[in-house]
């Protein structure tokens, strides 16, 4: 019989090998829209900070701070792999330290299965794979939190300092990220509201005082000119970029919990449903479920409130998700009696792990099977796949001849052979080619997306391109 310390050792492998193998191959098989700009940010950022000029290392109001100090290290490196990998790593070391927490907080089974649910979620490990910042923030929000709930379990001062930490790195990250302020504040209150006013100053004093050092510490900026960082990050809420792109109505988000969510989500629900997780109904356990779904409630609507929208913006409610259900499944796996309660988590395991396997490396086309039916002309893409439609036309007779109109044009057009100019540009008489995406849908009735996509509805495309059996891109011959 194999002895404890062999099996828990031979599951971390496991377990790291689940965060790191989706992770890092094929990172230069193609680039997403944004990942070319934040490349210039951290060079700029690595620049400005190893000549002196501290107070201007705010590359954009995002920030993006965390991105430019762990991609860093990468910058000089030719190929996207390369330039990637030192970001990878870190957010990989960051999960393992997620996982450590949910160990302190509901044990081992929980600490193991929570890191799993992590390292298989495709959404997570499509954003983990990206030059950008919105897997830090999911990150370092889930650190904060559980952080925090560890500190309401045992009270030792130190995880309330790693929540304050992990809290202003989130803020460091995404400017949502701010939210945990609050929230962080309101909570500790509530853990300690029968204790007297001074040890409820004391303990928000520690939160705070962590929060504002460690930003301090990763923005330096902070010190040559506080007020001028706050007001460029504020400057970001009434901009264009802010309050005019992407509005897709209310209901949006509420689409991409339908269409985002992962079947292991669905399998931990039905098992308290079904009344099959009798630890749920624990009070402590259940309060601490409630916070953290609490949050993830909250940042949803604080989302939605913006006109700017975008699946991967509320990213951290679905890294949540997996926490909870990996609570669930944790006391699931433990009880015999519940036998197909453990069967049905590890079929959703399972499917999950086979749709990784299936559409890898083009993560950002994850679609959950169950409702992937319904998807329809919902805006899905950032880039991904139209690698596979350049190789397409570079198998063409003299393609060095030929001149492609695309969409994310910037990204391709050192790829191929012959000349790639933007797809508004398709009408111009000299070309050969117009590659439609999957992303131009939703942009409105003005958009001039919508009048090419109405323009060609009627055509028929010469090819087809598929991810995760759903239509992502068309090629249509011009002349």
């Amino acid at each position: 019989m194999i002895n404890s310390r062999l099996y828990y050792t031979l599951l971390s492998i496991v377990l790291l090998a689940a965060i790191i193998l989706p992770r890092l191959p094929y990172q230069d098989r193609f680039v997403t829209a944004d990942e070319p700009r934040w490349q210039a940010n951290v060079a700029g950022f690595t620049t400005k900070l190893a000549t002196g000029r501290i107070g201007e290392l705010l590359q954009q109001p995002h920030p993006g701070i965390t991105t430019q100090w762990f991609a860093a290290p990468g910058i000089w490196q030719q190929s996207w792999a390369g330039k990637k990998l030192p970001l990878i790593i870190a957010q990989c070391v960051l999960l393992l330290f997620t996982g450590y927490l949910m160990r302190l907080l509901w044990g081992k089974p929980a600490g193991y299965i929570g890191t799993l649910f992590l390292a298989l979620n495709p959404f997570l490990i499509a954003h983990t794979r990206i030059y950008a910042m919105d897997a830090l923030l999911a990150i370092f929000l889930l650190i904060s939190i559980l952080a925090l709930l560890v500190w309401n379990k045992n009270k030792e001062t130190r995880y309330l300092v790693y929540a304050g930490t992990a809290g202003a790195l989130a803020f460091l990250s995404k400017l949502s990220g701010i939210i945990i302020v609050p929230y962080a504040l309101i909570a500790i209150y509530f853990f300690l509201r029968t204790s007297s006013p001074k040890i409820i100053a004391r303990a928000c004093g520690v939160w705070l005082a962590a929060f504002i050092i460690s930003s301090i510490i990763v923005l330096p900026s902070f010190i040559v000119r506080p007020l001028g960082v706050l007001g460029d990050m504020g400057s970001f809420f009434g901009s264009g970029d802010y309050t005019v792109l992407h509005q897709y109505g209310n209901l949006y988000y509420l689409q991409t919990l339908l269409f985002l969510t992962a079947p292991i989500h669905l399998a931990t629900l039905i098992c308290v449903i079904l009344g099959l997780d009798p630890g749920i109904h624990k009070n402590k356990q259940k309060k601490e479920l409630l916070l953290i779904l609490l949050f993830a409630a909250l940042f949803i609507i604080m989302m939605t409130i913006g006109a700017k929208k975008g699946d991967r913006y509320i990213l951290p409610a679905f890294v949540l998700f997996d926490v909870c259900a990996a609570y669930v499944a944790s006391r699931v796996v433990q009880k015999k009696k519940v036998a197909f309660a453990s069967v049905l988590v590890a079929a959703a395991v399972a499917l999950q792990v086979a749709t990784i396997i299936r559409i890898h490396p083009y993560e950002l086309a994850y679609v959950n099977p169950l409702t992937k039916h319904w998807i329809g002309n919902r805006q899905l893409g950032w880039g991904e796949g139209l690698d596979i439609a350049l190789e397409y036309l570079k198998a063409k007779p003299n393609p060095e001849n030929l001149k492609v109109a695309m969409y994310y044009s910037s990204q391709f057009e050192s790829k191929f052979p012959g000349e790639v100019v933007p797809l508004h540009q398709w009408d111009s008489g000299s070309n050969n080619y117009a590659v439609l995406y999957r992303a131009m849908y939703g942009r409105g009735e003005d958009a001039w997306e919508t009048d090419v996509l109405n323009h060609f509805k009627s055509k028929t495309p010469e090819k087809i391109i598929e991810l995760n059996g759903i239509p992502y891109i068309w090629i249509y011959r011009l002349r």
